[in-house]
């Protein structure tokens, strides 16, 4: 899966005497150290809050990676389907026809406490893009669709 993943990344430039300007540039999956997670998937950290927890976080699934049910607690969870078909399902009894299939662009909200679930790439690669939210809130327009 070496696909561009384009992030904005503020570089300083200098334009004429004194002006600085931020650019964006392009940054690619292979040039971000990955680690293994839950024994299959592998995670690249894009950013970290000030005491080192990661803030947002890249999630590899190969084709035929399982996550087995787990869950976290602590703040809210917002994950982005990039790329590929994302199986998904919630609670810890594992039900393949349960599964609902999310594709590229769909944001899941996961809750801030509890909340088991499991992950697969049954019909290619995927990858996942999540959003840390442990101290904030989710605002009134987006907590009121999840009702």
């Amino acid at each position: 899966m070496k696909r561009p993943f384009h992030a904005l990344i503020p570089i300083a430039a200098l334009r004429g005497t004194s002006e600085a300007v931020a650019e964006s540039t392009s940054l690619t999956l292979d040039q971000l150290p990955f680690e293994t997670v839950y024994k299959v998937a592998e995670h690249g950290i894009l950013a970290r809050d000030a005491d080192g927890n990661p803030l947002v976080v890249l999630l590899k699934l190969d084709k035929g990676d399982f996550l087995p049910p787990h869950g976290e607690q602590g703040g809210t969870r917002l994950l982005t389907v990039m790329s590929g078909e994302h199986s998904w399902g919630d609670g810890n009894d594992v039900n393949q026809e349960a599964e609902h299939l999310y594709g590229p662009g769909t944001f899941l909200v996961l809750p801030a406490k509890g909340g088991d679930h499991w992950a697969a790439a049954r019909s290619g690669d995927v990858l996942l893009q999540i959003v840390f939210v442990r101290d904030g809130t989710l605002m009134p327009e987006a907590a009121a669709q999840l009702k």
